[in-house]
Order: C-alpha cells, then sequence, then structure tokens
C-alpha cells in the first residue's frame, strides 16, 4: 500500500469517525483499514485518532496531519489529470453556504451535476456564520453580503434582488406606506448580521443614492429562515431576495410594499484560498453554480 493510499484511508475515517464506515466506503476490509491507520501512526510517532468504543476522534496531532493529507491529496488529484482534459474531473469539494441559499437554488439542482461529473464527490455544510476553511477543511466558502478583507481570492455569483415584504395582517394592523415618510409608526423585523452582532436596517432606494432606515423591532433574529417567517407571521416589515418567496407572493402571504424604493441587490461571492486556483473539479464545480444561479435567480424573477 503507498502512502497516498494509507493518507486517503486516514481522511475517510477521520471525515467517517468510524473504522467500520470507513472500510464500508472504501470498499476495503476493516483490518485493512486499521493496520494502515496503525503503520501511519508508527511511522510519525504520535498518536493521530482517540478509539473508543462508540466513536473515533482525532487528536491535535492527527489534525495537523489531516489538514496536509486534504492538500496532498487534491494536489494530486489535480495532478492526475493535467494533462488528460478528457478526462471526467474527480475530487472531493468541501463547501460551506447559507442555508436558505442551499436548500432552495443549489440541493435541488445537484442531480443534473452529478449526472454531469460522475467523478466529483461533494460535501456541503451549511452555515449563516464565519467558517475558518483551514480547521475546517472548507474548499470553497458561498458568502452573501459585501466582503471583508480575507486574503481570500472572491468571484462573484449573480447578485440577488432584494424586495420590501409586510404580510396582509400586518398592512391592515399599520397601513400601506406609500412613500419613505409613511413609515413613521411602522415596525421591522430585527435581522442581526453574526458577523457584526448588530441590526441591520432597511434600505430604500431615494433619488441618487440609498437611505438606510432603522425601525422598531420588537423581533430579532439571526436567523433568515426565522426572519421571514416572522414577516409572514405579521410581525413588521422584511427584505429578502425574490428567489426564496415567490410562492408566498403568488399566494399572497407576503406583500410588496415601497416598489419604488427598491434595496439594493444582495452580492453573493464564491471564496477560495489562492493555492485552490488551479484546481480543476473546483473550477468546474464554480462554472456550474454559477450558470445555475444565473439560471435559478432569472426563472424566479421572470416569475
Amino acid at each position: 500500500m503507498d502512502r497516498l493510499q494509507t493518507l486517503a484511508i486516514f481522511q475517510r475515517v477521520c471525515e467517517a469517525h468510524s473504522f467500520t464506515s470507513a472500510a464500508a466506503s472504501l470498499n476495503l476490509p476493516r483490518s485493512t483499514v486499521t493496520q494502515a491507520v496503525q503503520r501511519l501512526e508508527q511511522q510519525l510517532g504520535v498518536p493521530l485518532l482517540l478509539r473508543t468504543t462508540r466513536q473515533v476522534s482525532v487528536t491535535a496531532e492527527g489534525e495537523v496531519i489531516l489538514e496536509k493529507a486534504r492538500h496532498l491529496l487534491s494536489d494530486w488529484e489535480e495532478l492526475s489529470t493535467l494533462f488528460s482534459q478528457d478526462t471526467q474531473p474527480m475530487g472531493i469539494i468541501r463547501v460551506n453556504m447559507p442555508s436558505r441559499f442551499a436548500r432552495l437554488l443549489v440541493i435541488p439542482q445537484l442531480p443534473e451535476f452529478h449526472q454531469r461529473f460522475p467523478g466529483i464527490e461533494l460535501n456541503i455544510g451549511v452555515s449563516d456564520i464565519r467558517v475558518d476553511m483551514i480547521e475546517q477543511g472548507v474548499d470553497l466558502l458561498i458568502r452573501a453580503g459585501t466582503l471583508q478583507d480575507s486574503g481570500l481570492i472572491a468571484r462573484p455569483l449573480p447578485a440577488l434582488s432584494n424586495i420590501t415584504l409586510a404580510s396582509p395582517d400586518y398592512l391592515a394592523r399599520f397601513g400601506t406606506p406609500e412613500s419613505l415618510e409613511a413609515l413613521q409608526g411602522h415596525e421591522m423585523v430585527g435581522y442581526v448580521l453574526p458577523s457584526s452582532g448588530r441590526v441591520e436596517a432597511l434600505e430604500f432606494r431615494d433619488n441618487d443614492g440609498y437611505r438606510e432606515l432603522v425601525l422598531p423591532h420588537p423581533v430579532t433574529t439571526n436567523s433568515t429562515d426565522a426572519y421571514i417567517a416572522a414577516g409572514l407571521a405579521g410581525l413588521g416589515l422584511v427584505q429578502v431576495p425574490v428567489y426564496g418567496i415567490i410562492d408566498d407572493l403568488k399566494h399572497g402571504r407576503l406583500i410588496e410594499v415601497l416598489s419604488q424604493h427598491p434595496p439594493a441587490s444582495l452580492p453573493v461571492s464564491m471564496l477560495y484560498p489562492a493555492r485552490r486556483r488551479s484546481s480543476r473539479h473546483l473550477r468546474v464545480f464554480m462554472d456550474w453554480l454559477s450558470d445555475v444561479v444565473a439560471r435559478q435567480i432569472q426563472a424566479s424573477e421572470a416569475g
């Protein structure tokens, strides 16, 4: 057994937290997997895994080796297809994206991706909060909003059009605002950005720029799904991307207000470390994702 295969086995055990599950996924005897990890520990002279009757966990030394193993295996996957562009791209991509973005825009389209690229395995994590790419072994981040300087390479996805909405019950109680001045006496649902910890202002295009307004917010949340649910419950005005609320608009559960003063579109970006620039399977996934998101947004906004 060569060293790359040994590292691949070790990586799979770490991800599965189980020798048995790793052996099954690799179609290898459990004894082969166990011996490979033991041999790696002997070669390195440190314990890499902690075994219990229920689960396998990674030691601090094991985390260091796991991260380096991921890079080595990824580089080898890239190298093996570098001069064979007719070969199907292969490899594992660990991507993290906002939960609603994943659920509504990406995951429903994945059968198409796997039909076109059967050799690429996707490991999708969902989170609306900041993720440490190195610590969690993530290859690609999808994030909405203005980017902070992170040292990562950013590739833009199509921006998401936002609109201002309220439920019929809310409008029956507070009235339908026809101008920005008419917002006095209205309420909004508060949304707290996980990165900043502050309540985001509502934003409205006004003349040549944008005006930000913070209205009273009896309910505040840091979850996009909860934010929309609060708007549906009549707890205040909300501003959300169009793609996620088409059915609510069609069935009258939410009503657009102040369409003459739309919020700015929400930028969305794909972020990855500079060392991943040449990864073929990552590039293929980013190209596909950009196309899919553009098609989905166009369809939702046309509808």
